[in-house]
């Protein structure tokens, strides 16, 4: 499958653009806000299943018996992976699905909405926030609310929101299912040691004994920042190498993505912490999942006694509330963001202050329309005439 990207300073141009290279059934995979507007990414040949399903009766019903005796011989392991990708892109279809809806309401007029007929109700909903957040903000923010009011009120609404730090010494084990950016957020929190003068007291150790090149990665992480790292394959050889370290180390220990419905190996590897005297585990759980994927992870995972969240590839969500609104509603004290994708700029520390920042800073105030302009029919087009083509997504 060939993918191209298609950027533009509005949705309506860049569907435009996409319509008349690709056609009207281009299959959109993701999107994401560019300092220049708005970025698609197309699939030019994605196969149709509409195409799929011409054959004949006759030869129907023979592949229909090929492929039960297909499954009936499915290796549980590969069932285990196909349930994964399965979930993977149900998220990625929320995701963009979530996203189109919000351009369709922002700009099926063709105009500029003023502030006039916003009302602070209509801002928090546009905007993203959900569950205890938007309850507040709707008691706390007056209509037609400002920047000043949007803060004054975020600052009350997460007052109660439960923040730690990470050590600075001692042992931290990052765990979490596969994807969730493990290695991206060690590479991440090594360079933030070195740019504050502890390179000399790191040490990494990858037990990723699974993923093909991660031992090539973490040697190479090591080269490049002039850091000691180390691999362990079992819990003993963990141990053992954690005795050797001195005491004022900080060690990050990057483990193998464990699957949030493989219960044998979440317990295994809570055995394997506790073993090696690990106390510090952080989750790692990418921004981009599924809300559903997201609480059944916090939900396996407790069995993996996680003391901390950190939250990864916060720069894929499309609505400015939801970091906060979904951080104030986790049962784990928030550890951390990463908000972009270059690891020297990606790290957030947790911080209230910082997280309203973020916040404020990609939210939407729009400013009265002095001239109302009639769009020119000839050349506008309402983004609501456009449907999500989801024939190239399994159900």
């Amino acid at each position: 499958m060939k993918i191209k990207k298609f950027r533009a300073i509005d949705s309506q141009q860049a569907m435009r653009q996409i319509r008349a290279e690709v056609g009207p059934d281009a299959s959109i995979l993701t999107c994401y806000q560019v300092p220049e507007g708005i970025e698609f990414v197309v699939a030019l040949d994605a196969p149709s299943l509409l195409d799929l399903s011409a054959p004949s009766a006759s030869s129907a019903n023979v592949s229909s018996a090929i492929q039960r005796q297909k499954i009936d011989k499915v290796n549980p392991a590969v069932e285990a992976d196909m349930a994964s990708l399965r979930e993977e892109l149900g998220s990625m279809r929320h995701l963009l699905e979530k996203h189109l809806k919000r351009i369709t309401v922002r700009e099926a007029s063709g105009q500029p909405e003023s502030v006039e007929s916003k009302s602070s109700t209509g801002q928090i909903q546009a905007q993203g926030f959900s569950g205890l957040l938007e309850q507040r903000l709707h008691a706390l923010l007056p209509e037609r609310a400002q920047v000043d009011d949007w803060m004054l009120a975020l600052e009350t609404s997460l007052s109660d929101l439960d923040i730690a730090t990470l050590p600075q010494t001692g042992a931290i084990a990052l765990v979490g299912t596969p994807g969730a950016g493990k290695s991206q957020l060690m590479a991440t929190l090594a360079l933030q040691a070195i740019a504050h003068g502890q390179g000399r007291h790191l040490h990494l150790i990858s037990m990723d004994n699974q993923r093909f090149g991660a031992r090539e990665q973490l040697q190479a992480l090591g080269r490049a920042l002039g850091t000691s790292v180390s691999f362990a394959v079992d819990a003993l050889a963990l141990r053992e190498q954690l005795a050797e370290l001195p005491g004022d180390t900080q060690v990050l220990i990057d483990t193998a993505g464990v699957d949030h419905h493989d219960h044998t190996g979440l317990e295994s590897l809570a055995a394997a912490l506790a073993f090696a005297g690990v106390e510090n585990r952080v989750l790692v759980l990418a921004a981009d999942r599924q809300r559903k994927i997201q609480e059944q992870t916090l939900s396996a995972f407790a069995r993996v006694d996680v003391t901390g969240l950190v939250v990864t590839w916060a720069d894929s969500l499309c609505l400015p509330g939801e970091l906060a609104s979904w951080l104030l509603s986790s049962p784990l004290p928030w550890l951390g963001a990463s908000i972009n994708r270059d690891a020297t700029q990606a790290w957030m520390p947790a911080d209230k202050s910082l997280l309203m920042t973020h916040t404020l800073t990609d939210l939407e105030f729009p400013a009265p329309v002095a001239v109302t302009r009639v769009p020119d029919s000839s050349t506008t087009e309402s983004v609501s005439r456009w449907r999500w083509n989801t024939r190239s997504v399994p159900a």
